[in-house]
């Protein structure tokens, strides 16, 4: 089935975006998004894994890219616990919206079901999968579960990133299937994503 094998294929038929102006729209990948997930599905081929540090520039549709990434893994499947960690709270729900109109906007035939939708969770209840959000500066956010996919988003803007990666990522089991994307814009020197 190409919806499930195919990225590229089921973003530009089931996933829809809000662009800078006018209606939302399919997501049609461009140049630095297909590098990125190139790159990722090289590394996860060879490694079975994904960990990936990604410095990005502004509106070049990384966040995007991950979000897409990780909206399919986790609808595809069963038992994939999601998590994304963001700089602010502003962040948060900007990506966690995205998400939800990936999900609300995805086709019936392919959207699962859901038996928890709010700010801070979606998850999709026949597949045992499902997505949370939290913010840095939250203490001991993300600790207490397992994760399988995890987005940390704006890296280099984590208040007291070392805490934070040291409690998400152990999370984060060293297991096949697993991945890891740090992704940010530059923030000078010396911070942990540096």
């Amino acid at each position: 089935m190409q919806l499930k094998g195919d990225l590229e294929f089921y973003s530009r038929n089931c996933l829809s975006i809000r662009p800078k102006v006018g209606p939302i729209e399919p997501i049609l990948f461009n140049r630095a998004q297909r590098y990125i997930h190139e790159r990722l599905e090289e590394q996860k081929a060879r490694t079975g894994r994904v960990r990936a540090l990604i410095l990005k520039g502004r509106q070049q549709g990384c966040s995007t890219y991950v979000g897409a990434r990780y909206y399919h893994a986790t609808t595809m499947a069963q038992g994939i616990r999601t998590f994304i960690l963001t700089h602010e709270d502003q962040a948060t729900q900007n990506l966690f919206e995205m998400v939800n109109r990936y999900h609300e906007h995805c086709p019936e035939f392919v959207r699962p079901s859901t038996s928890a939708a709010n700010a801070k969770e979606l998850f999709f209840d026949a597949l045992d999968s499902g997505y949370k959000v939290g913010t840095a500066g939250t203490k001991g956010v993300g600790r207490s579960s397992t994760i399988q996919l995890f987005h940390g988003s704006e890296v280099a803007f984590w208040p007291h990133a070392e805490t934070h990666a040291a409690g998400v990522l152990q999370a984060v089991p060293d297991a096949p299937g697993t991945e890891v994307i740090l992704e940010s814009t530059a923030n000078g020197v010396g911070n942990f994503f540096h």
